[in-house]
């Protein structure tokens, strides 16, 4: 799989976390950046990671995953968001915090809308962080 960005947008990123409108990242990395953020969905399971006080997903199965696509249209943004998810394309995934993966994104009724970049963490990593599975697919700075 190419994790390498390709170099013209425009990028469309999936954020479940704290990168969603009113989350503590938002400001910093997506206000004034991101041209279009929308409701959307994705298959997975997301954990509260009690031990850092945010969430990781795991990829698949039949669950939804609630959070946002936000289209950037500078790639800068995306790398700026690489960073502080802890990813490069050229680490191996045990050295990185997130591994960035390319999937289909859902609208709010389960329709499939496109292709976006999501941050997936290992599973080692979210047990080693103490995460807590949340049924509803939605986190809310804390555990359902």
């Amino acid at each position: 799989m190419n994790l390498e960005l390709p170099e013209l947008g425009p990028y469309h990123a999936f954020v479940y976390g704290t990168l969603k409108p009113g989350g503590h990242y938002w400001p910093r990395y997506v206000e004034g950046k991101a041209s279009i953020s929308m409701p959307a969905m994705i298959h997975g399971t997301i954990y509260h990671l009690a031990a850092y006080g945010y969430p990781g997903v795991r990829l698949g199965g039949n669950a939804w995953v609630h959070g946002y696509v936000h289209r950037f249209e500078a790639r800068q943004s995306m790398l700026d968001i690489d960073h502080l998810e802890g990813f490069a394309p050229n680490l191996p995934e045990e050295r990185c915090e997130y591994i960035r993966k390319k999937i289909t994104a859902f609208d709010p009724s389960g329709d499939p809308f496109g292709e976006v970049w999501v941050y997936e963490m290992t599973e080692a990593k979210i047990n080693a962080a103490g995460g807590i599975r949340i049924p509803s697919g939605n986190w809310r700075a804390s555990a359902d």
